[in-house]
């Protein structure tokens, strides 16, 4: 007969402990899983849209972490809206990143025909150059005039675009990021700069600016 006071260890206990085991596994692959949607939302701009092309390929290499983080697994990228359409005075572009139901990123770029300093008063009176400016450097084909300027959360270039026949006007690029969360750093005005080179870059040759053409550089600096 068993003593009653030693009884034989039962199945469950073996069922138990494996019970734990696979608890303890599936909680580590989502805890990497998680840790892979930070990683990847941070440093993959365009994760999970299906937009492989257009906006997305243009400012594919740019790092978009300035964007602020609002939830436990990142920033993620919901929309990304693009069109471009038109040549010379019609040329138009247009490229929206929307995430965590508002927009974080708004770039535009059209042709003008106005002077330096009118140009930018539009855009400060429009609200796509609001705060304290910081001028960048640029240097336009030809000695023509250019401009580029660093806003708070923003970015505008003003780059020469002679077209056929002669004409000499300017495209005019702005990049907004109402969804930046570095307030005024210096990093974060140089990132969308960034942004706006490259797509200055895309359109001067789409738009059908003829040669000398005028390259904006890719890492953008402060000018003095």
């Amino acid at each position: 007969m068993t003593d009653p006071t030693h009884p034989t260890p039962e199945v469950p206990v073996r069922t138990s402990s494996a019970l734990r085991k696979r608890l303890t596994v599936g909680l580590l692959a989502v805890l990497c899983l998680a840790a892979g949607t930070v990683i990847g939302d941070r440093f993959i701009p365009f994760r999970g849209t299906g937009v492989a092309a257009d906006c997305g390929g243009i400012l594919s290499t740019v790092d978009m972490g300035f964007i602020e983080q609002t939830t436990f697994t990142g920033r993620r990228v919901t929309a990304t809206e693009f069109t471009e359409s038109g040549a010379g005075d019609a040329y138009r572009l247009d490229c929206a990143i929307d995430g965590d139901e508002k927009t974080q990123l708004d770039a535009r770029v059209r042709l003008t025909t106005v002077g330096a300093q009118a140009w930018q008063d539009d855009l400060k009176e429009r609200g796509r150059l609001s705060g304290k400016t910081k001028p960048l450097s640029i240097t336009a084909a030809g000695g023509q005039e250019a401009a580029a300027l660093s806003g708070d959360s923003s970015a505008a270039l003003y780059i020469p675009c002679k077209l056929e026949g002669g004409a000499t006007a300017h495209l005019s690029v702005s990049v907004t990021s109402p969804g930046a969360s570095g307030g005024d750093t210096d990093s974060q005005r140089l990132t969308i700069a960034a942004i706006a080179s490259r797509l200055a870059n895309h359109s001067v040759l789409d738009a059908g600016c003829l040669k000398p053409l005028t390259t904006v550089d890719q890492s953008p600096s402060f000018g003095s």
